[in-house]
């Protein structure tokens, strides 16, 4: 019931992330830099709200936690910012515009109170590797099916009734499952009683906790290469592969056949070898065999080339238990749990790769000529949108993997950790008796 949440937290960001350039830039024919722009202010509105909300968490606590009203709360802007984003009444640019930011603002807001204290349960609720394994299993198959949702099936309605109705119809999921997520719910008392750090004082522990920073530049350069991925797949199969509109959410079914299939094995791989091994041989696997998406000549063939590097992402997508990993690092230097602050500020780092996104984008127009408002394309403008897709990822995932391999907790110092958490933990259970 817990991993429900991962539903609110994919579907409607991953829809967004896959169709905003189309649907802003090509329906309603905003263009490159218009789209480019919102990206890059959406990016800095990220980087604004979302540590000061994480930070706010770990410090207020209500009579009905510090996680769960957070997230019943930030649940209506949430739905309310995701369906008025795809009603778009204007005709105006400057409207267009100004509406669409608005609503990825509200989108935004409702999205880093509910997903801050949501993933901050995780972190909480699991302590064992394995067990953490298993649930980032769970509720990772329960996000990347909620993903595919979320890009295969709206441009089939919008193609019968329009983007306004898609955004209606997936966006009604998000109340309903975020708030069923709560009855596999609950926050732990002992996390409770402690008073939180000052302002100044956790900010020098956050930002002196080495696997918290390299992780946090890891999952950065990861969340660029997933954003800039799920963006230009379907402009690749609509100017490339000439895919018809209703079929476009398909450009991804070679990425969905892999990650489905390796899941077992990263849940196995994950739970062996710990979070370091893993992540950076999933980053490798990804890595080495994206750029094969180069060669692609039809809607077949992308589908084919794009399961090896889908294998790699099924397992570049459990960074939860690296992030875990660096939170209890914290907690043994601080003594004090902090979830909500480092899953904001891992936010704000990684939503930095909106802004990379968007700069991207215009960089592309302006080096190739490539531009989405357009329906024909030169050929030095697809070649840039080629590259886009398969060598851009390949030199981000190479500084990736270098970053990455840097973390310095390795398997059995985990273990170590955890046997020193589970003293604490207990004592503090005592006191909660007492």
């Amino acid at each position: 019931m817990y991993s429900l949440g991962a539903i609110p937290s994919a579907l409607p960001y991953n829809l967004i992330q896959s169709f905003f350039v189309l649907f802003y830039g090509t329906k309603l024919g905003l263009g490159s830099n218009l789209t480019g722009i919102m990206l890059i202010v959406y990016g800095i509105w990220n980087a604004i709200n979302d540590p000061i909300i994480g930070v706010i968490m770990d410090k207020r606590k209500t009579r009905w936690g510090r996680r769960i009203p957070y997230i019943v709360l930030g649940t209506i802007p949430l739905t309310i910012g995701f369906l008025l984003f795809w009603m778009v009444p204007w005709q105006s640019d400057t409207l267009i515009f100004i509406h669409g930011l608005i609503m990825l603002f509200l989108f935004d807001f409702g999205f880093t109170l509910a997903m801050t204290g949501w993933t901050a349960l995780y972190t909480e609720m699991y302590e064992d590797e394995k067990e953490r394994a298993t649930v980032v299993a769970i509720k990772d198959l329960i996000a990347f099916l909620s993903s595919i949702v979320g890009i295969m099936i709206p441009p089939m309605i919008a193609a019968a009734l329009g983007w306004g109705y898609a955004g209606l119809i997936l966006g009604i999921f998000i109340p309903i499952t975020m708030l069923l997520s709560l009855l596999g719910s609950e926050e732990r008392k002992e996390y409770q009683i402690d008073e939180p750090l000052a302002l100044f004082p956790a900010l020098k522990a956050t930002f002196t906790n080495v696997p918290f920073i390299i992780i946090a530049l890891t999952y950065t350069l990861l969340d660029y290469i997933f954003g800039l991925t799920m963006t230009v797949l379907p402009l690749f199969s609509e100017f490339i592969l000439k895919i018809d509109e209703g079929l476009l959410g398909f450009s991804v079914a070679g990425v969905a056949i892999g990650i489905l299939a390796a899941i077992p094995f990263w849940r196995w791989i994950y739970a062996k070898r710990g979070p370091k091994f893993g992540l950076l041989l999933s980053i490798i696997i990804f890595g080495s065999t994206i750029w094969l998406i180069f060669l692609v000549q039809d809607f077949l063939g992308m589908i084919l080339m794009a399961i090896l590097p889908g294998i790699g992402a099924c397992g570049m997508l459990m960074t939860e238990l690296a992030i875990s990993t660096a939170i209890d690092y914290d907690e043994l230097k601080t003594g004090k749990r902090r979830e909500a602050s480092y899953n904001g500020i891992m936010t704000l780092v990684a939503r930095l790769s909106i802004v990379f996104t968007g700069l991207t984008l215009i960089i592309i127009k302006y080096t190739t000529g490539f531009d989405v408002e357009k329906t024909y394309q030169v050929p030095k403008a697809l070649a840039g949108l080629k590259a886009l897709i398969s060598y851009v990822p390949v030199i981000t995932t190479a500084l990736a993997a270098m970053v990455f391999a840097f973390y310095p907790i390795n398997q059995s110092r985990f273990n170590e950790m955890q046997r020193t958490l589970k003293q604490l933990h207990k004592e503090r259970r005592k006191k909660i008796e007492e």
